[in-house]
């Protein structure tokens, strides 16, 4: 008995893991059949989501000769949804999508309104293509692949240089890239106001944007003659140039056959192109006030570059004076014995602790100038005293109110035990008493803070020791 048992349980075991590909068994799905002009890449098995979540998969893949009132062969796809999605409306549209930059396809559903899912398509029931775009439920898409096959295999080895070089210059430089995304942080306040501008109807962007449309459309009408003409124009010159007319000659159909080839594949990113250079001519008209925009962003942001040839000059000192210290042979002795214990562990683990909270105090510094007003205030808050020594001076605020206990704070409480101090507001000091109840941060605050210098005499004296230039 023991022995049936164990073979039945093996028996079931082999059994689910067979079946479960298409779903687990005895778990009731939402069957529908969805007609796709076109399943290159699509698997089975492949995933079918709902604004980015699984719902179900496709279990089958089938092509099916022209039918109905699509005039080309198409592929009809069998889904096995969720039950819940039970019915779909009628007016659902879908679209296959590129999963990842890494290849792999999956299916995306639009259900449509909920209106329309009262006579919704049923179990078994099939969504349908349709010659006319409006009556067509697969919604047209361009994945990045179908774009970039509008390119010949020359231009498809140069892009692939170029992203090879962008990576081998990126490498090792994540300090500048640190700098680059705080640059950007502070230039989204004016790139906003340019943005607005381009936005307003008086800048007449809509015109350029139009005139440059039609151009496109110029010059597509005439394109591949355009192109044939330079294309055997190169060629008659090149062979000009090393005296051999005849295999110039030679080549020409060839050379003509390739042009027309990629002049026919880029046909449709060039339609597209237009639909986007068409749509984007409202925003035209307000060109002229974006440039005026752009042109004060760029005149704010000249004299930051004014300090960058001292902060250079002091940059390549520092670095003289590391690579004096990485040749001193001293140096490289103490290097190689705090090598070989965990002090040198010890003091990376330091330096990079050090690192992290400077960058987490840094926007609270430079926005509120925290430190020196602290210490500004904690020197005056000890200026007096005696012989015995100084004074720390308190001034102590109670509320009757609050001196018992009672369920509910009072009224007028105000508590914020973790002010905000960063560029966009400097909280501590500045939050106003209201007379009314507040616990945590105040909706706003002001980042105008107090000025602080260093007490008289202490920049001579820095001078003196060669610490301050």
């Amino acid at each position: 008995m023991v022995g049936t048992l164990v073979i039945l349980v093996l028996a079931i075991t082999v059994y689910v893991s067979y079946v479960s590909e298409n779903g687990l068994p005895f778990t009731p799905t939402y069957e529908v059949n969805v007609q796709v002009a076109n399943a290159d890449e699509l698997d089975k098995n492949a995933d079918v989501r709902i604004g980015g979540v699984r719902v179900g998969q496709v279990l089958t893949i089938t092509a099916e000769p022209r039918s109905g009132s699509w005039p080309h062969p198409y592929t009809r796809l069998g889904l096995a949804l969720n039950r819940s999605l039970e019915p779909l409306p009628a007016d659902t549209h879908y679209e296959i999508r590129l999963a990842s930059i890494l290849g792999g396809k999956y299916l995306e559903l639009i259900p449509g309104s909920r209106r329309a899912r009262a006579g919704g398509v049923p179990d078994g029931g099939t969504l349908t293509l349709n010659a006319d775009p409006r009556l067509s439920h697969e919604l047209p898409v361009v994945d990045l692949d179908t774009a970039l096959g509008t390119f010949g295999p020359a231009t498809q080895a140069g892009l692939r240089q170029t992203t090879g070089s962008y990576a081998a210059v990126l490498a090792g430089r994540g300090a500048q890239l640190n700098d680059v995304f705080f640059s950007v942080a502070r230039l989204l306040g004016p790139l906003d106001d340019v943005l607005r501008i381009l936005g307003d109807p008086r800048s007449r962007l809509s015109a350029l944007v139009s005139g440059a449309a039609q151009t496109s459309g110029a010059v597509a009408a005439v394109a591949p003659q355009l192109t044939s003409l330079l294309a055997n124009g190169a060629t008659t010159f090149g062979a000009l140039e090393r005296s051999k007319i005849g295999q110039a000659i030679d080549q020409l159909p060839a050379t003509e056959s390739v042009a027309s080839t990629e002049l026919a594949r880029s046909l449709p990113a060039l339609g597209e192109a237009a639909q986007i250079a068409s749509e984007l001519r409202p925003a035209a008209a307000m060109l002229p006030a974006a440039a005026g925009g752009l042109d004060r962003v760029v005149r704010a942001g000249t004299p930051v570059f004014g300090p960058v040839p001292t902060l250079a000059s002091r940059l390549q000192a520092a670095l003289a004076a590391v690579q004096s210290l990485a040749r001193d042979p001293v140096s490289i002795q103490t290097f190689r014995a705090l090598g070989s214990n965990d002090l040198a562990t010890l003091g990376s683990s330091v330096f990079v602790g050090l690192g992290a909270i400077l960058r987490a105090i840094a926007p609270a510094q430079f926005a509120c100038n925290v430190a020196g007003v602290w210490v500004r205030n904690f020197a005056s808050a000890i200026s007096e005293g005696d012989s015995t020594g100084g004074w720390l001076r308190t001034m102590p605020l109670s509320d009757q109110n609050e001196s018992t206990e009672t369920g509910t704070p009072s009224s007028d409480l105000h508590l914020n035990p973790y002010p905000v101090e960063d560029s966009s507001q400097c909280q501590a000091g500045n939050e106003g008493y209201s007379g009314q109840q507040l616990i945590g941060s105040p909706p706003r605050t002001s980042t105008r803070v107090d000025n602080t210098s260093p007490p008289p005499g202490v920049l001579e004296r820095g001078e003196k020791a060669g610490l301050v230039p």
